[in-house]
C-alpha cells in the first residue's frame, strides 16, 4: 500500500528497540570518472549526512518504510516479507555451507535481486513508483534479505525511516550514504537483538560471533562488512560502481582510492572547508558513465591521455592534501607559507581537472557558469561526481578574505545557484 506522508498511522506507537545511525555524503576531490578506469581518486566525507532509524512498533504484523525525501510512506505485511525475503538463502550463495552475513561477496546478486523485484511487484499492486523510489525499495529489501536472512533473530513489526541533508542525483553520494546507513542500521539492530552473545547464525549457515566491545562505535570488522554490503546495494543504483562512494561514506575522512586495491585512509588533524554549489540540474550517473565509456571505445588513445592527465592531477593533489591533513593549525613562518602554497596549488589543480572533465564531455553550461563566477571572485573549483549538472566544489583556504567568500556566495545565489559552506573529512558512519 502506498501513501504519502511521514507520520505513523493512528494507534501505532514505538516499542522495543530503537536504532539510530548516520552516514555522511561524499565529494570526489579528484578522480571523477577516471576512477572507473583504475586511476587514482581522492574523495572526502561531507558534513552533510543521512540519518536512518529502525524502531520496533506496537502494530501487529506490520513493516513501515518512510523516506520523506522521496515523498512516500510504504507499509507491508510482515509475514509476506518473511515468506519472500527471509527464506533460506543457501541456493543463492556460493559455497553455501561457508556462508554467513560476513560474506556478501558470496551471494548470487542477481538471484536475490530477482526475488526482491518479485516481492515489490507482488506487494505494490498498482501503486506508481518512480525510478528513485524503486531503487530505494530494492536496496532496502536486498539488504534485509542479505543481512537478516542468515541470522537467528525474531523479527517483530518495525518502522524504518531515513532523512537526509543530501539531494538525490547531484554527485554528493546520496545513494551511498543511504545504503551505508541502512546496512549499518541493520547490523546494529542484529547486535542489539542478540545481545552480542554466542553464535548468531541460523543452523543452516556458517557460525558467526559478534565483536565484543562498545555499542557506541562500529569496530573495523563491522565497518568492513557495512562497506561490502553497501557496495552490493550500490550495484542496484549504479550498475558497475567503482566502490569509492560506499568506501568514503563508511570510513569518512579523506580516502585515497584505486579500484581493485584496499582504500587508504588519510587521518586529518583539522577539517577542511569547502563551498558546495548546487546547480539544481539533475543528471543520471549511469548515463554519464556510459557516455565516457562510449568516447573511450571510439577514441581509446585520446581518452586514455585525458584519463592519465587526470591521474597526474590527482597524484599532485594528494601530496598537497597530505600536508593539509597533518597541519595542526600553526600559522607562523615557513609552515604558514607551505600551507598557503598547498591551498593555492589545489585551486589551480581543481581548475585543470574541471577542464579535463569538460574534455570528456561531462560538464554542463550551468557548471561552467559556476566556475566562471568563482573565477570572477578569485576562487577556483570543479564539478564533482558524474557531472552533467549536480554540484561543483571549491576548497576554501583559511587565507581567503571572508568578504570575498561572502560576495561569491551572493553572486552564485543571484544567478540561481545554492551555495553551502561545509566541512570535508569528518566522521564516517556512526551510531547516534
Amino acid at each position: 500500500m502506498l501513501c504519502n506522508g511521514s507520520v505513523l498511522p493512528p494507534n501505532i506507537h514505538p516499542t522495543g528497540l530503537t536504532v539510530s545511525v548516520s552516514a555522511p555524503g561524499k565529494v570526489i576531490l579528484h578522480g571523477d570518472h577516471s576512477v572507473v578506469y583504475g586511476k587514482l581518486a581522492l574523495t572526502a566525507s561531507l558534513g552533510l549526512r543521512s540519518r536512518m532509524r529502525l524502531i520496533e512498533i506496537s502494530a501487529p504484523n506490520l513493516v513501515i518504510f518512510q523516506l520523506p525525501i522521496l515523498d512516500f510512506t510504504l507499509t507491508y505485511d510482515l509475514e509476506k516479507l518473511r515468506e519472500y525475503l527471509l527464506i533460506p538463502m543457501l541456493p543463492l550463495t556460493h559455497n553455501a555451507n561457508e556462508f554467513n552475513w560476513e560474506y556478501p561477496e558470496m551471494i548470487h546478486h542477481d538471484a536475490i535481486l530477482d526475488i526482491v523485484d518479485s516481492f515489490i511487484s507482488y506487494t505494490s499492486g498498482t501503486a506508481p513508483l518512480n525510478v528513485h523510489q524503486k531503487m530505494a525499495l530494492s536496496s532496502v529489501f536486498f539488504l534485509i534479505a542479505g543481512i537478516l536472512g542468515s541470522v537467528n533473530i525474531e523479527l517483530n513489526s518495525f518502522l524504518m525511516t531515513c532523512e537526509t541533508d543530501l539531494f538525490i542525483g547531484a554527485g554528493t553520494g546520496s545513494s551511498a550514504s543511504f545504503v551505508v546507513s541502512l546496512a549499518a542500521a541493520l547490523l546494529q539492530f542484529v547486535k542489539m537483538k542478540t545481545g552480542g552473545q554466542g553464535n548468531i547464525s541460523k543452523e543452516e549457515y556458517k557460525a558467526c560471533f559478534l565483536d565484543a566491545g562498545s555499542d557506541k562505535n562500529f569496530s573495523k570488522r563491522e565497518l568492513d562488512m557495512i562497506c561490502k554490503w553497501a557496495f552490493c546495494a550500490e550495484k542496484i543504483v549504479h550498475g558497475t560502481p567503482s566502490g569509492v562512494d560506499n568506501t568514503t561514506c563508511t570510513y569518512g575522512g579523506i580516502v585515497e582510492f584505486r579500484k581493485g586495491l584496499a582504500p587508504k585512509l588519510l587521518e586529518m588533524l583539522r577539517p577542511l572547508k569547502i563551498l558546495l554549489i548546487n546547480t539544481k540540474v539533475s543528471r543520471e550517473t549511469r548515463k554519464l558513465v556510459s557516455k565516457v565509456a562510449a568516447l573511450h571505445h571510439q577514441y581509446p588513445d585520446l581518452t586514455n591521455n585525458i584519463l592519465n592527465a587526470m591521474e597526474d592531477v590527482a597524484f599532485i593533489a594528494l601530496q598537497h592534501i597530505t600536508s593539509l591533513c597533518t597541519w595542526t593549525g600553526t600559522t607562523e613562518g615557513l609552515v604558514n607559507d607551505q600551507i598557503r602554497n598547498s591551498y593555492e596549488e589545489l585551486g589551480r589543480l581543481a581548475s585543470i581537472n574541471h577542464s579535463l572533465l569538460s574534455a570528456l564531455g561531462v560538464s554542463h553550461l550551468r557548471l561552467d557558469e559556476v566556475i566562471h563566477i568563482l573565477a570572477e571572485n578569485g576562487l577556483q573549483g570543479k564539478l564533482t561526481g558524474a557531472g552533467g549538472g549536480g554540484y561543483a566544489t571549491c576548497l576554501v583556504s583559511p587565507y581567503v578574505n571572508p568578504s570575498v567568500l561572502e560576495k561569491a556566495m551572493l553572486d552564485l545565489d543571484a544567478r540561481g545557484f545554492q551555495a553551502v559552506l561545509t566541512e570535508v573529512g569528518g566522521n564516517g558512519v556512526m551510531i547516534e
